[in-house]
């Protein structure tokens, strides 16, 4: 009675916190537009060079400086002001997309622009994501950290579901500048929240002491020593390079293969956040337990290999919208599966250089993924190369469910 009446009240308390509101609604708007203008880069990337490597290449700078730099960002996260900061890299952002906007309008956009600029986001981003994984705990208590990652992680694949069909109907009505433009908007309603919501932040007590390098290192030495730590970023990284690299390359799939252009992607790319929506919720019921997390990004691996496996082998569009749901529900069971176990075990003082480490390799892995499997794509064709990723992925949940069952093996016996 008395654990029930517990229960309730932590439920009811994280959706009664007006911080954690304002921040999952300034999440929502923002994540509506950064995937109507994911969208549209990877459309426009498509459509300027009809080559699944420029189309990988393009996505993957959006995500390859996380891999270079994210471990410099994790450790200035664990040494500046949250706020600032956070409104600074927005503030940067907004100007970028409003460039982009810009070029579109006026027919000057080429594939050297959309390099430099989707570097320029790429960079910004990177420098984001340890910033914003260090915002939600430091917003709820440790307790609630777990729903609140689920809930902020659901709040990013809802985005995702209704984001690329948005994105595709803007596009094939308005064009790509009036998408680059939402996206610009969409920035300022998080800047005026992180504004207002109150931060409870405690600075590591090393964090300002030390010199870059030696925090970086602390970090590093950390996470490799941290047996947990060391295999989720292992099947994270692994899942993200020859997973979500994959994803990546659905203009490919929508155009190549089955012929139905921007609004195809756009279903495609919706039927994938339907299914990381699912996953979600499914992460948001499991509890507080970091090994119960490490066990779905296992389950999580499984799914997506079926996923990928299928997709390379259908030869139907309608088939391919199924697919592609199971394999984002996969990947998102790997992403905030891993993503969760590693906030519920990791030390405070190094929560910033940690989930850097962790934001390096999930979106390093998928940045170097779509430009490798963009390439083999290239050289055979995409169903081909789909074929082969989903071989691999499921090679890799065996061996994690091989580790996970010794590992019950040797508590049983003793």
């Amino acid at each position: 009675m008395n654990d029930a009446s517990s229960d309730q009240k932590a439920s009811r308390s994280i959706f009664s916190d007006r911080n954690f509101i304002l921040f999952l609604v300034g999440q929502c708007i923002t994540t509506q537009g950064l995937w109507v203008q994911k969208i549209a880069m990877s459309w426009l990337a498509w459509s300027l060079t009809g080559s699944a490597f420029w189309t990988g290449t393009i996505a993957a700078l959006n995500f390859a400086p996380a891999f270079f730099l994210g471990p410099i960002f994790g450790v200035i996260a664990d040494r500046v002001d949250l706020r600032r900061t956070a409104m600074m890299i927005n503030l940067a952002q907004a100007a970028v997309s409003f460039l982009l906007m810009g070029l579109s309008y006026a027919d000057m956009i080429t594939l050297p622009w959309m390099v430099v600029l989707a570097g320029a986001m790429g960079i910004l981003g990177s420098a984001m994501t340890p910033i914003r994984l260090s915002l939600v705990p430091v917003i709820v208590r440790r307790e609630f950290m777990s729903r609140a990652v689920a809930y902020a992680a659901m709040n990013f694949n809802i985005s995702r579901l209704v984001g690329p069909a948005v994105g595709g109907v803007v596009i094939a009505t308005w064009g790509t500048g009036a998408a680059f433009m939402i996206n610009a908007i969409s920035y300022l309603p998080m800047i005026f929240v992180i504004s207002v919501v109150t931060i409870h932040t405690e600075r590591a007590p090393d964090a300002k002491s030390r010199r870059i390098w030696a925090s970086l290192v602390d970090g590093a030495q950390y996470a490799l020593h941290h047996p947990m730590i060391r295999s989720v970023l292992a099947l994270s990284c692994f899942v993200s390079l020859v997973g979500t690299g994959m994803v990546e390359l659905m203009p490919v799939f929508a155009e190549a293969v089955y012929a139905r252009g921007v609004t195809g992607l756009g279903l495609l790319a919706s039927a994938g956040g339907i299914g990381s929506v699912a996953s979600t919720f499914i992460l948001s019921r499991v509890g507080s337990n970091a090994a119960d997390y490490q066990r779905m990004t296992i389950f999580g691996a499984f799914g997506a290999s079926i996923g990928m496996l299928g997709l390379g082998f259908s030869p139907w569009y309608e088939a391919a919208v199924v697919l592609v749901a199971l394999t984002g529900a996969g990947l998102t069971l790997v992403g905030v599966g891993s993503q969760t176990a590693l906030q519920l075990t990791v030390d405070d003082r190094l929560r910033g250089r940690v989930m850097s480490f962790w934001s390096a390799t999930s979106f390093g892995g998928m940045a170097l993924g779509g430009v490798l499997l963009g390439a083999i794509s290239e050289v055979t064709n995409i169903q081909n190369t789909a074929r082969g990723s989903g071989v691999l992925i499921l090679c890799a949940a065996s061996v994690g469910f091989w580790r996970l069952s010794r590992i019950g093996r040797g508590s049983a016996s003793r």
